[in-house]
C-alpha cells in the first residue's frame, strides 16, 4: 500500500500542528511547571533519533523537564502519521510511554545526507550532520571512488571530512604490494588537504 497524498490544505495543517508541539516543547524546557500529561503519554519533549528499525525510531532524549538525570535516555518510538520519512540525526519532538513513546513532531534539518534510490529519487540517509569520518580497509584494496563520492558529499555539506585506514596490522608480512597502494592513496589524499 502506497503513501497516502495530502492536499495543500492537509499538509498546511500537519505543519501547523508540528510547529505548536515544537514551540511548546521549547517552551517547556525552561519551565518546570508541568500539565498532567495525557492518554498515558508524558509530556512533549526534544529528542534526537539516533537509530531507525522499520517502522520505529530509537529517539535519545535531549531535554527532559521531569527528571533533569533522564537526558541521554534512550526509548524506542512509534510514529505519527504524516510525519515523513525519518533518518539519524533528525531533531524531534516526543512523548515517553510504556513500554514506547510516540514521535509527535520533527524539527527543521539544518543539512542532509541524500543518495539516490533504485528509481532514481533522492533519499535522505542522514540528517544535521556536524562530522563525517570515511573509514576504509587496506584488504582489499581500497576503492578510491567510493571515497571520492563521500569526499563530494561532505564538501556539498561544507563539512571537513577524516578519512581513517583502519586493520593496518593486515598488511604485516606478505602484503609489501598493498602497503604500497595505501601509501599511495594516502599521500594523494593528503596532497587534497
Amino acid at each position: 500500500m502506497g503513501k497516502r497524498k495530502l492536499n495543500r490544505r492537509q499538509l498546511q495543517r500537519v505543519a501547523r500542528r508540528q510547529r505548536e508541539r515544537t514551540d511548546r516543547a521549547v517552551e517547556r524546557d525552561g519551565d518546570c511547571d508541568l500539565r498532567e500529561p495525557t492518554n498515558g503519554l508524558g509530556p512533549e519533549q526534544q529528542g534526537l533519533v539516533i537509530a531507525h528499525h522499520g517502522t520505529q525510531v530509537e529517539v535519545e532524549t535531549l531535554t527532559n523537564p521531569v527528571a533533569a538525570g533522564n537526558i541521554g535516555l534512550r526509548r524506542r518510538c512509534h510514529l505519527l502519521a504524516n510525519l515523513g520519512s525519518l533518518v539519524t540525526g533528525d531533531r524531534v519532538i516526543w512523548r515517553d510511554g510504556e513500554p514506547t513513546g510516540v514521535v509527535v513532531a520533527v524539527r527543521e534539518r539544518r543539512n542532509q545526507l541524500s543518495r539516490p534510490d533504485p528509481h532514481g529519487e533522492l533519499k535522505t540517509i542522514a540528517a544535521n550532520i556536524d562530522q563525517i569520518i570515511i573509514v576504509s580497509a587496506p584488504l582489499p584494496e581500497p576503492h578510491t571512488q567510493t571515497i571520492d563520492r563521500y569526499l563530494v558529499a561532505a564538501e556539498t555539506l561544507g563539512i571537513r571530512p577524516i578519512i581513517m585506514i583502519n586493520k593496518m596490522d593486515l598488511l604485516d608480512g606478505d602484503h609489501g604490494d598493498s602497503k604500497s597502494i595505501i601509501d599511495t592513496i594516502t599521500e594523494l589524499y593528503r596532497g587534497l588537504g
